[in-house]
């Protein structure tokens, strides 16, 4: 079976070497140069729009725990990140662990107060957060 495979590979190279000879020793088609630079090209242009969509839609999706803030629904990120949030909050429940769309707003430089996340959808609602807890041998001694 593999020595047909070979006599087909052979058979498949040999035809198509002659189709693509056009004059003389010349073969029709790109040079190597041509087909590298296409290669390169292409893989720029693909690694271009990779990095362009992975920057926005990171920067258009937070995933935290909702809390009531002063001034209103809070989301807690996992790194410690608090965003007050404003637009379409009517779904998101206190307590809860969310993945919203939506778009960082930009403040004043001199604002106080956590960033604002502007939410344009819930993505998933994932119920309960689980909140970290201090453990017990970091907590102060209790006296008798």
């Amino acid at each position: 079976m593999k020595v047909s495979r070979l006599f087909a590979s052979a058979v498949i190279t040999a035809a198509l070497s002659t189709t693509l000879v056009a004059r003389g020793d010349r073969i029709a088609g790109p040079s190597g140069g041509e087909v590298a630079g296409a290669v390169v090209g292409v893989s720029a242009g693909v690694a271009v729009v990779v990095a362009v969509v992975a920057v926005n839609h990171g920067h258009h999706v937070k995933t935290g725990c909702v809390v009531s803030g002063p001034q209103g629904l809070e989301l807690q990120t996992s790194d410690s990140t608090s965003y007050a949030l404003e637009g379409d909050t009517a779904n998101l429940k206190v307590g809860n662990r969310v993945k919203i769309h939506g778009s960082n707003v930009k403040k004043a430089k001199d604002a106080a107060g956590p960033d604002v996340f502007k939410v344009q959808k819930l993505n998933k609602d994932y119920g309960t957060c689980h909140l970290e807890r201090a453990s017990v041998s970091n907590a102060a001694p209790s006296l008798p």
